[in-house]
């Protein structure tokens, strides 16, 4: 490193399996990704607490796009100082954009490696290929009011939560024959038959969402996450639909394509999980629009969010993508809930990377949106070691569940009683720590665990999931055959559609949307929720489910469900009408 210049990242590990190849061209254009420190966060934060405290006296009052770009706006000279740096470096102002406290721009990887005081080269792991470093600088003068540049020093691992399919049946007259040989058991709520099937009149059952219809009048939109080249087909929505005899219900579904993210109707290789989430969200939340935010970002294969595109290799960085398309939204066409179903291993992603996206979600629930994510299916954990090159053994929770400003959904199956999943991902975060609203909660629950799994986790950090719903055995029609899925990106739809239901009744009444659900869910929305008490999670078998590794085996790893919160099922799952009666009081 040249005089001058200080560190602001350094890997000290590769992801297991990942491989460094040769340097790239010097002419290869990169995609990269500036983060400005914002030195008032800690107002903004306190701001979002305020309007999420149900009673504060400024609940409920979120911003709009322009109130927030200012709260949000860097100080001139911080963007002078940068985009000077930049410009010295032959950086063009054409190769420039600006939102918010990001700035992107393209530069060759000669032009970066001059810039960052480094050298990239290809890693490779199975069929990717991606352009990274493990280390870089910048000019010491600029250390204070850099956060993060990125994608650098990033590799890792997003999955789809649904991704576990339990068995598949061929559906000879898609949508109209049902292949259980009984159409009623699809279209009604029979507690014997949702204990082995969860369909949409099972989930209204089992949550007492049964007479539920969307008020027209009320602006509600559900949002849904697509990643990972994941598709829609509306044909399988509409045989859905009939399949489960809600065909004659309204439904307003449409695809937005976000940096030419995947919308066609045809040739698309994965579908199982886009279509369970939009399956379920028009379903259960009825006449409400649902939009598919279909984000480009990956080639197939292999779930890594910086996958390489043929003209910025390895560079699109779909959260962010996703997150800066959202907030430039005016009020009246953003999302009021956005469910997402994608999660990764926390130690894989870069702390400085992971912070600046977890204060973008925070961005959205200052204007109004409940950010719902997938908890993830590996229970305690899967590879269960420490990526600093100990490989210490270790609980390894998800990111971005593990973001305080985001509301994760555990699993639960079986119908009276509701028992926790085994593979419900749960735990505690290293890179957050508990906040405010959740750390009374977090530590009375490790007051009465005791030594079990000490030094296996981080008893201050950021407890995991808040709530759960049921997970395992879903329906849904995929590429004209039914489908049975299990995992989190079941639970998160299915919370998803309820919240927005909410929203959808307080709008009706005059009142406000929810927005950031945690200080609410903390301080009293809990009294709504089925307190889930059977049931452990699991995790740290000894093999790693992914990759098929050998992992550290941690002998009787995992979290019981427990009166009260606890990291396998949160809360507990909701139950519509007390939560309906708590919002009309």
């Amino acid at each position: 490193m040249g005089s001058g210049k200080v560190f602001l990242a350094r890997n000290k590990a590769l992801l297991t399996d990942t491989k460094k190849g040769k340097r790239p061209s010097p002419q290869e254009i990169l995609k990269l990704r500036l983060a400005l420190h914002q030195p008032a966060m800690n107002d903004v934060h306190q701001h979002l607490l305020d309007i999420s405290t149900p009673d504060h006296p400024s609940y409920g009052r979120h911003l709009e796009k322009h109130e927030l770009d200012d709260l949000l706006r860097p100080a001139s000279d911080t963007v002078t100082a940068v985009t000077h740096w930049l410009a010295c470096e032959g950086i063009l102002e054409t190769n420039i954009t600006y939102q918010g406290s990001w700035i992107t721009f393209n530069a060759s990887v000669s032009q970066a490696e001059s810039l960052l005081g480094t050298k990239f080269h290809e890693y490779h792991n199975g069929e990717t290929t991606l352009i990274r470093t493990l280390q870089y600088s910048v000019p010491t003068r600029l250390w204070p009011l850099i956060a993060t540049i990125q994608p650098t020093t990033r590799f890792g691992l997003p999955r789809a939560q649904a991704s576990f399919m339990l068995e598949t049946r061929d559906n000879p007259d898609p949508g109209l024959v049902s292949p259980f040989g009984d159409p009623d058991l699809l279209t009604t709520y029979n507690a014997t038959f949702c204990n082995s099937t969860i369909t949409p009149e099972c989930i209204r059952g089992i949550y007492r969402m049964t007479d539920f219809q969307a008020d027209p009048k009320a602006k509600t939109k559900l949002g849904v996450s697509g990643f990972i080249e994941e598709g829609v087909y509306f044909d399988d929505l509409e045989d859905f639909l009939k399949l489960t005899g809600a065909s004659n219900q309204a439904h307003d579904f449409s695809i937005v394509p976000i940096n030419n993210g995947v919308s066609d109707q045809k040739g698309v290789n994965k579908t199982a999980e886009g279509n369970l989430d939009v399956q379920y969200s028009v379903a259960l939340a009825r006449g409400t629009p649902v939009v598919y935010y279909s984000t480009a970002g990956r080639a197939p294969m292999l779930a890594d969010l910086d996958q390489p595109t043929p003209s910025l290799n390895g560079s699109n960085e779909p959260y962010l993508d996703q997150l800066h398309f959202l907030l430039g939204l005016n009020s009246s066409d953003l999302p009021d809930v956005l469910t997402t179903s994608y999660a990764e291993d926390e130690q894989t992603v870069p702390f400085d990377w992971a912070r600046e996206v977890c204060l973008a979600f925070s961005f959205l629930g200052l204007r109004g949106v409940s950010v719902i994510f997938a908890s993830g299916d590996t229970g305690v954990g899967s590879a269960c070691q420490s990526n600093d090159g100990k490989k210490t053994p270790r609980f390894t929770p998800n990111f971005p569940a593990t973001c305080p400003y985001v509301t994760a959904v555990g699993g639960t199956y079986a119908v009276n009683p509701e028992i926790a999943a085994a593979f419900s991902s749960g735990g505690f975060s290293n890179y957050f720590a508990a906040p405010s609203y959740q750390v009374n909660i977090t530590k009375a629950y490790l007051s009465r665990l005791g030594n079990q799994n000490k030094g296996y986790f981080n008893a201050s950090g950021r407890g995991y999931p808040d709530v759960s719903a049921q997970s395992v055995r879903y329906l849904i029609e995929n590429q004209d055959r039914a489908e049975f899925l299990y995992g989190t990106s079941c639970a998160a739809p299915t919370f998803a559609a309820i919240i927005s239901n909410l929203n959808n009744k307080r709008l009706a009444q005059g009142k406000g949307k929810l927005g950031f659900l945690n200080p609410w869910l903390y301080s009293q929305g809990y009294q709504a929720f089925n307190d889930i008490t059977l049931g452990r999670s699991r995790g740290c078998s000894g093999q790693d489910m992914y990759t098929g590794q050998p992992a550290p085996k941690i002998a009787d790893a995992g979290w019981d469900a427990a009166p009260g919160w606890d990291p396998v099922t949160g809360w507990g799952t909701p139950d519509f009408q007390k939560l309906s009666n708590m919002m009309a009081s």
